[in-house]
């Protein structure tokens, strides 16, 4: 017999290998070094320095071809998996140019890094890297809220207990609270955005962190890699390397923070005392020793990955905090420490999407559950400002005694006994029926008088579900406007090239 887990036997369906990847981390598996990943920016970048000097005069044309084309060597050997960096030439800077001088020689090839240091080059990889998870971000968060706005249109009706201090609070709907964390992942794009807005300008010319003598067209180099525009100051984007990840990392943080608050709301209301949703099976894991077990292990592994993304927004910070004028050594570390959070954070965004979309939902057991723990305590009371007059303060202590009372009765709810016991030791004389009190504490009439905006009633929940359909969108504008963006500087690199002879 072969076995090549410990459990699933219980189980319909185990989980895909994306999900097996996810749930193991680096138990079984490395991560690549840092600088494979900066491999085609790196070769983005050198593309555009070569354009940049040809157009001013820097560099001849036949020199220029000679190392154009060294570029697009390599960059068909990185596609096919047949250029790996060694380990011996230090970082991707120098693979790359180290390649070159040995395809088309020193006389050309060693002109590659005019006007520019590793300074400049580095942040600029970055960057461009950067940029492109942000867009990954908002495109995972896109998708996500997708899958929360159409659950959430299913069970607009769904009734639910609304919590607070993990006890029964108030009446809810399941489509509501999936509505709450849509509106929390949505500010999560609006500070992606922020983030290009801050960010999406270009270092390259910089050099060491003081510019060159060199006469660069840096507005060129802007437009060749995407940029908004070059910085304006060229030791800044030197000295504050580590900023740049600094901010991806503090959105990324919050981002998770939002996704561990739904990983943990799901894990409770899954449990066998809630018992009002059930994950599907790929999304859980069974136990080595206990048949039984049918753990919530996705779910479990979004959290842990967020107190990682909290550790490392705090490195980060830590590293910009005491960095004298131009560049610092210690700003290299800022690298391990964004690409880390990267590739731990970005697959949680798709693993909640299908959490969501293939999520059960056990709506007999909320409505049950709705209608216990004295939820309607609060709505009576409101009424009982309203039909009596009563100032909410007194209206409120003659509740908590008709509470106090039902408990003893054994209920889960005020009762119309209680309720007249308690008014007639406090003196208060409202007209009152047993119809009443048992109607103002029914979850659908309690729903039904909430038509304040951004509430659970159905009114409230259309309003909410049509302006977060509106701003997803406009999300998914934005991400598509700087996609073509990107894009577009990439098709103006080939074009120049061609008119360049290449």
């Amino acid at each position: 017999m072969k076995i090549d887990k410990l459990w699933g036997g219980r189980f319909e369906e185990l989980p895909s290998k994306e999900m097996v990847d996810f749930l193991s981390g680096r138990d079984v598996k490395g991560i690549p070094p840092c600088d494979e990943q900066l491999i085609p920016y790196d070769l983005w970048g050198n593309r555009a320095h070569v354009l940049m000097l040809c157009h001013q005069d820097i560099l001849s044309k036949r020199d220029g071809k000679k190392i154009l084309k060294g570029l697009r060597e390599i960059e068909t050997l990185h596609q096919k998996g047949k250029f790996g960096l060694d380990a011996s030439k230090e970082d991707v800077h120098s693979n790359i140019e180290s390649y070159l001088i040995g395809r088309v020689g020193i006389e050309s090839g060693g002109k590659v890094h005019t006007g520019r240091s590793r300074n400049d080059q580095i942040v600029l990889d970055m960057r461009l890297y950067l940029r492109d998870q942000v867009l990954d971000f908002v495109e995972g968060l896109i998708f996500l809220m997708g899958a929360l706005l159409q659950k959430a249109e299913e069970h607009c009706l769904t009734i639910m207990p609304g919590y607070t201090h993990h006890q029964h609070a108030v009446a809810t709907t399941f489509g509501h609270l999936l509505l709450s964390f849509t509106e929390a992942l949505e500010r999560d794009i609006q500070r992606f955005a922020r983030w290009f807005d801050l960010f999406n300008k270009n270092p390259l010319g910089a050099a060491a962190g003081y510019g060159t003598t060199f006469n660069l067209d840096r507005q060129l180099t802007s437009k060749l890699l995407g940029f908004d525009g070059p910085t304006e100051n060229v030791t800044d984007p030197i000295t504050q390397r580590w900023e740049p990840e600094a901010e991806l990392a503090y959105d990324v943080a919050v981002m998770m923070d939002h996704l561990s608050t739904m990983a943990q709301t799901l894990i409770l209301l899954s449990t066998r005392e809630f018992n009002m949703v059930r994950l599907n099976d790929r999304h859980c894991t069974g136990s080595s020793i206990m048949p039984q077990k049918r753990n919530p292990c996705s779910l479990e592994v979004i959290k842990a990955k967020t107190s990682f993304a909290h550790g490392m927004v705090i490195s980060l910070l830590s590293v910009g905090k005491a960095l004298f004028m131009g560049y610092n050594r210690d700003t290299q570390w800022t690298k391990y420490w964004i690409m880390d959070l990267v590739n731990e954070s970005k697959p949680a965004l798709s693993v909640m999407a299908e959490v969501i979309r293939l999520l059960q939902i056990n709506k007999a057991q909320m409505i049950k559950q709705v209608q216990e723990e004295f939820t309607g305590a609060t709505p009576l009371m409101e009424w009982m400002v309203r039909q009596g007059s009563l100032p909410l303060r007194k209206a409120k202590m003659a509740v908590e005694r008709a509470v106090k009372y039902s408990e003893k009765e054994g209920k889960g709810k005020v009762s119309y006994q209680s309720l007249k016991k308690a008014l007639a030791e406090m003196k208060v004389n409202i007209p009152i029926t047993r119809q009443d009190v048992e109607e103002m504490q029914r979850p659908e009439r309690i729903l039904a008088q909430t038509p304040s905006i951004g509430t659970p009633s159905e009114q409230g929940f259309k309003k909410d579900i049509a302006s977060l359909q509106k701003r997803v969108q406009a999300g998914r504008d934005w991400f598509i406007h700087k996609r073509k963006g990107i894009e577009k500087a990439k098709v103006l690199v080939s074009k120049m090239e061609r008119q360049l002879g290449c």
